[in-house]
């Protein structure tokens, strides 16, 4: 438990955190001349879409690789919890007392 809790503070303090959010990317048609640059869109669950400039991009990449991260350590931190839940609950049938 306690390393999953310093890796959740730790994932938290290395920047910003995106969850639900995807970069979706295109290039621009019609009537766009020359070499047009990709166009990237961040897109989070339940909010409109914003353009990104491109020296935002990576930036916001790793925030959304983070916030997956920080997802995946906390679902791993709830079966944890609700394993140990589950002992204590059987050490108490059991008439066992468990550590602190």
């Amino acid at each position: 438990m306690t390393e999953l809790e310093a890796e959740i503070s730790t994932v938290q303090a290395e920047g910003d955190v995106l969850t639900d959010a995807r970069i979706d990317s295109s290039k621009p048609g019609g009537t766009a001349r020359g070499q047009p640059s990709t166009q990237y869109r961040l897109r989070i669950k339940g909010q409109k879409a914003r353009y990104l400039k491109p020296v935002e991009v990576a930036g916001t990449r790793a925030a959304i690789q983070r916030g997956k991260r920080l997802k995946q350590l906390e679902r791993e931190w709830q079966q944890v919890q609700a394993h140990l839940d589950r002992l204590a609950a059987k050490a108490a049938e059991l008439g066992l007392e468990l550590p602190e």
